[in-house]
């Protein structure tokens, strides 16, 4: 909760600010004209590899604003992207957020960008440096390579401005939690060539939950991040630009349920040992050209570095000798682990705007690399069995250290043409190649795009299109406990196949922005286990056959509106429907994929009161969902409603004061996040996110 320092603090500031704005003369018709709300986003920068249209873009795409993220106090991505129903938050485990999108779950290596190149995400984004999100639905193998059928998300940096601008907030909330973010931007020299932004955010919080010993878990965090643009004449302007990430945090894996749903020791419980820690520590550093070439042809190139060490110390809980009315012993062993990931990207696009038999012609063609590399150094801790409730002793290492590498090059080529065929009708074609390399083993894919627009009216348009992913299988290899029948063989990558129909419209006079898509895809050619029995010539092996029968369908319908529904009301909701099952597997044929409603909804929305005073309403509903694979733990569905309130006080022209209240589960309800797994060893779903009770946030701002 809060420091009532702290609270009294905050608070009075709020209550302040009202009594401030008296002694200035205000006018007394309200205008809302020009105010900075409506949500709504009329380009993306991700579905074409380019700036496009809303209505030009043959398919659904997400953008999550600034100005939501602002007025939600947003700290992690799960908390952005709750605003979009197609993503669906997995477990947390390892201290980072995992995501399904349309049902297919968010790859870490492959399924996040970060303004438009891959960006290995295995750990809590720094939200504090992001413009906007962007989330790209659908198969997107033409431009960005290996990926899940679902799509992407991209969070898209902040940019440094010409006019200086400075913004300097602290948050306070339940608890004990405190952040403070200044963001300081403007021009360095008098023509304006030159332009830097620095944001720099330090946070630190408790939690609801607490160990064994009684102890709560505790997290310190900083985001520091530099970004520099320089126009090197009318036509090239250089970017630059460097971030850390720095996230020391104790461990929670979350909740114990009984497959019936009864939690075990309690809500507030947590089972990690209270000495689990994890320490993540990241830098990217890269830059970026924008070059204009003539009156056709433009070139984008960059390059970017990842450097990401993280040292985890854990307990691993295990529940095989727990009972469900909390007798028993815990198992407690684990490991004390140091992992090093880099990852490097590269890339050039060269976009010809031009005229071609009578046709506009946006062609794009280019290429991308990304080198990955990793090395782990794992020493395992002996195994202790504790009592629930009890402090779990410092553990005794265990065996001799477990070193692992491994790296792997991709290449990417890909051409691509959006065709104006008349004011009606426009096209998009393109296709990509691709090659990884892991261990002298290469795998190659090819994947194609096709879609067709067709504007009835100037705000509106009407899409179909054909799209494909590949996700590389590798190659079958034998190991300790299992023999393959096939060793050797090189799987085909497995396949997403989409074909989505769907159709957006600028309403209002273009102040709200609709949109809405019918689905189906399909992924195919996933690797499947068929087991043979004994091997032959090792009894303490299985002998096996991997297949690639395996295969996932989803159909689903989604609808999306941001912007203006009045002068003073703007509102952000979207919602989806989706029928997803698993249609070919060994043990999970019929099941469907975990953490997956079938229908979900969320809506966030401003009422302008006053100039002053604006109100806020969210609500999310996320429909009930299956806990593990095996479909045999279910979770309930939930409507949680937020509430705000933001009072603005203009100091003058370029001064505003703004402070924030909100509470978030306004009525406490229960319900479970994501996360959840069972084992054969016991009958419990465990590592189930439990979502927080009521909570508040009190923010001041200053915006220069």
């Amino acid at each position: 909760m809060f420091t009532k320092s702290q609270l009294a603090l905050v608070i009075g500031a709020i209550l302040a600010t009202p009594a401030m704005a008296e002694s200035v003369e205000t006018d007394e018709h309200m205008v809302v004209e020009g105010r900075e709300y409506g949500y709504k986003a009329d380009s993306n920068s991700t579905a074409m590899r380019m700036e496009a249209t809303q209505l030009e873009t043959p398919g659904q795409v997400a953008v999550i604003s600034e100005q939501l993220i602002d007025e939600q106090r947003a700290s992690t991505l799960g908390e952005v992207l709750q605003n979009d129903a197609s993503v669906s938050a997995g477990g947390t485990g390892r201290n980072r957020e995992r995501f399904s999108l349309r049902g297919f779950e968010v790859g870490s290596s492959s399924g996040f960008l970060r303004d438009g190149h891959q960006h290995w995400s295995h750990y809590r984004q720094p939200v504090e440096l992001l413009e906007r999100v962007e989330v790209v639905k659908g198969p997107s193998g033409l431009l960005y390579g290996s990926s899940a059928p679902g799509g992407l998300i991209n969070m898209v940096s902040k940019s440094p401005t010409a006019d200086t601008q400075v913004n300097i907030s602290q948050d306070i909330g339940s608890n004990d939690h405190s952040r403070t973010v200044v963001d300081v931007s403007g021009a360095l020299n008098e023509d304006e060539t030159l332009r830097a932004r620095t944001i720099l955010s330090k946070e630190s919080y408790s939690s609801w939950r607490h160990y064994g010993d009684g102890s709560s878990p505790q997290t310190e965090r900083f985001v520091g991040g530099l970004f520099v643009d320089y126009d090197l004449n009318d036509d090239i302007t250089l970017s630059v630009h460097y971030d850390k990430t720095s996230d020391e945090g104790s461990v929670d894996s979350g909740a114990l349920y009984t497959l019936d749903g009864q939690v075990v020791g309690g809500k507030h419980h947590i089972w990690d040992a209270q000495w689990s820690e994890i320490d993540n520590q990241v830098e990217n550093i890269g830059f970026d050209i924008d070059a204009r070439l003539n009156d056709v042809w433009s070139l984008k190139t960059g390059y970017n570095y990842q450097d990401f060490e993280r040292v985890d110390i854990e307990s691993y809980p295990g529940f095989k000798n727990l009972n469900p009315d909390g007798t028993g012993t815990v198992t407690h062993g684990g490991n004390n682990r140091y992992d090093k990931w880099r990852f490097r990207t590269a890339y050039v696009d060269l976009v010809a705007d031009t005229e071609l038999m009578g046709m506009n012609h946006q062609f794009l063609m280019g290429g991308n690399w990304l080198g990955y590399s990793y090395h782990r150094n794992q020493k395992g801790f002996k195994s202790q069995e504790v009592p629930m409730g009890s402090s779990v002793p410092q553990p005794e290492l265990s065996g001799s250290d477990r070193i692992s590498d491994s790296a792997y090059n991709t290449w990417g080529f890909y051409i691509q043409d959006m065709v104006t065929i008349n004011d009606q009708w426009q096209a998009l074609a393109g296709v990509r190649f691709d090659r990884k390399v892991e261990e002298g083993v290469a795998e190659e894919s090819v994947s194609p795009k096709f879609g067709l627009i067709y504007h009835p009216a100037d705000n509106g348009s009407i899409y179909f299109s054909y799209s494909e992913s590949f996700e590389p299988q590798g190659k079958v290899l034998s190991d300790s406990k299992t023999t393959y029948v096939n060793d050797g063989e090189i799987l085909d990558a497995a396949k997403g196949i989409s074909y989505e129909v769907g159709t957006k419209w600028e309403l209002l006079d273009q102040r709200l922005f609709v949109s809405g898509a019918v689905f189906d895809i399909t992924k195919q050619d996933i690797k499947l286990d068929v087991d043979l029995g004994t091997d032959p010539a090792n009894s303490n092996k299985k002998l096996v056959n991997r297949t690639q029968t395996g295969e996932q369908v989803h159909r689903g319908a989604e609808l999306g509106v941001q912007g203006y529904l009045t002068e003073r009301f703007s509102v952000s909701g979207s919602a989806m429907y989706l029928d997803a099952e698993i249609k070919n597997h060994a043990t999970y044929a019929g099941n469907r994929p975990v953490d997956v409603p079938e229908f979900a909804a969320s809506v966030w929305s401003t009422y302008a009161a006053t100039n002053e005073l604006d109100l806020n309403l969210g609500v999310i509903y996320e429909g009930s969902r299956f806990g593990d694979a095996q479909n045999t733990f279910k979770k309930d569905g939930y409507t949680r409603v937020d509430v705000g309130v933001a009072y603005t006080h203009k100091y003058d022209e370029n001064l505003d004061l703004v402070a924030r209240f909100s509470v978030e589960n306004l009525f406490d309800t229960e319900y479970l996040g994501g996360g959840g797994a069972t084992s054969s060893s016991h009958q419990y779903a465990e590592d189930v996110v439990i979502g927080e009770g009521r909570n508040y946030m009190a923010t001041l701002q200053i915006k220069y």
